[in-house]
């Protein structure tokens, strides 16, 4: 018989282990895109925030792109070219609707001059930086 090292927290990291696989199983693979919520790339320099987005099968026509001071939000729909009643599918991964990010920008923008692009299901937003003064806080001494 071997010597086994006994672990307090053993029971706790097999709890967490079975509600991870629960969670998994209803809601998908951990890290994969469970609702349609394109993956973003955000990058900041010193004149501009670029946003890029996937979004694989969406026209420019399909897509939607605002933003104000330092949120940016997209909008779409993937849409499914004709359905086919007499198919039987054996897997079914691909997700057709509609679906909206919103992003956090690093800085605030002037989304009156942003520019967007959309090449090989990439959708890539640039941002220049507002040029207005930001609004600071002043500390004023009570006397």
């Amino acid at each position: 018989m071997a010597l086994v090292r006994w672990d307090p927290f053993r029971a706790l990291r097999h709890r967490d282990e079975s509600f991870d696989d629960l969670f998994q199983e209803l809601f998908g693979r951990a890290g994969a895109e469970t609702a349609l919520e394109p993956a973003a790339d955000v990058s900041e320099t010193d004149d501009e925030v670029v946003v890029k987005l996937q979004v694989p099968g969406v026209t420019k026509e399909q897509l939607t792109v605002t933003a104000t001071d330092d949120v940016l939000t997209v909008r779409g729909e993937v849409r499914k070219e004709h359905e086919e009643k007499k198919k039987a599918f054996y897997r079914q991964e691909i997700r057709y609707g509609s679906f909206e990010r919103m992003l956090r920008l690093p800085a605030e923008v002037d989304g009156s001059r942003a520019t967007a692009e959309l090449k090989n299901g990439m959708v890539t937003i640039t941002l220049p930086k507002s040029r207005q003064p930001k609004a600071h806080q002043v500390k004023i001494a009570v006397g």
